[in-house]
């Protein structure tokens, strides 16, 4: 019985590698991935509270409403859709 090895010859599987390789490249992802949508999620809000606070820049929607307090609740609003199994139309913009 042989095993296949990708080309670098490192004798993981063409599948993706032993189990633990895989564990590891989850983890890495997920250690990665969880700050990085966080920031992004909430970066925004943040980044125009600061610069609004000093003066500098402060957006604002279409209606007149400054855009940071759109962009802090927009998460709650995804969540109202996620709760509805996507029933909700889903806000396209913040």
């Amino acid at each position: 019985m042989t095993s296949s090895t990708n080309s670098t010859g490192s004798g993981s599987t063409e599948s993706g590698g032993s189990f633990r390789e895989r564990a590891i490249r989850v983890v890495i992802s997920i250690v990665v991935l969880v700050p990085v949508t966080v920031f992004l999620g909430y970066g925004g809000w943040i980044v125009l509270t600061l610069t609004a606070s000093v003066g500098l820049y402060d957006p604002k929607t279409d209606d007149g409403e400054p855009l940071r307090h759109r962009l802090a609740a927009w998460p709650d609003r995804n969540r109202d859709v996620m709760r509805t199994d996507g029933k909700e139309p889903l806000p396209l913009k913040p």
